[in-house]
């Protein structure tokens, strides 16, 4: 086994489990770590993510009537939105590089669900022909290859975000002067 440093397989498992012990992600920013509690890394930001699980059940509840005459996709957004909470709450309470993966990720994915759903069909490439269900298919090719991306290379999450705001607050600008 070349290459491995000696210890064979068992590096492999204590490297895989290495991207899960707290502290491992290189983002550390937010907030003082282990101030209010030994066991949570950024309490407040840990907690503060409470709101993603409990505002979008209620927002499922009001968007009833948008989902069964507009698009029941709505409500993909609202559950990926409880999957960002829950994911943000991870990374911020043990600042592991597994963490900032789960919730980089999970606005990567609210992020194309609510591209699929509301992005102007005037800007669609012409391959896609005006047809929302073939850009939303698109959009979730797109993300299942970045979700594969970043999980070879964590770094290029963080490009794909970056990637696609610059055309987005682009394309909202164009959109609020077409309107004003």
């Amino acid at each position: 086994m070349g290459g491995m440093g000696g210890g064979g397989l068992l590096d492999i498992y204590s490297m895989a489990w290495e991207h899960l012990r707290p502290g491992s992600s290189p983002v550390d920013w937010c907030e003082g770590n282990y101030l209010i509690s030994s066991n949570i890394a950024e309490f407040v930001n840990t907690f503060s993510n409470f709101l993603f699980i409990l505002l979008p059940p209620v927002l499922i509840m009001l968007f009833k009537e948008y989902g069964r005459f507009v698009t029941p996709g709505i409500h993909v957004i609202w559950v990926l939105l409880i999957v960002v909470g829950l994911s943000s709450m991870y990374f911020h309470a043990t600042l592991s590089l597994i963490g900032q993966l789960l919730d980089e990720l999970a606005i990567l994915w609210v992020f194309m669900a609510a591209f699929s759903l509301f992005y102007p069909k005037r800007y669609y490439p012409k391959f896609v022909k005006n047809d929302r269900k073939t850009f939303s298919w698109l959009m979730l090719l797109s993300a299942i290859a970045a979700t594969g991306l970043s999980w070879w290379k964590p770094i290029v999450n963080a490009f794909v975000l970056m990637f696609m705001s610059v055309p987005t607050m682009l394309m909202l600008y164009t959109e609020l002067q077409r309107r004003l």
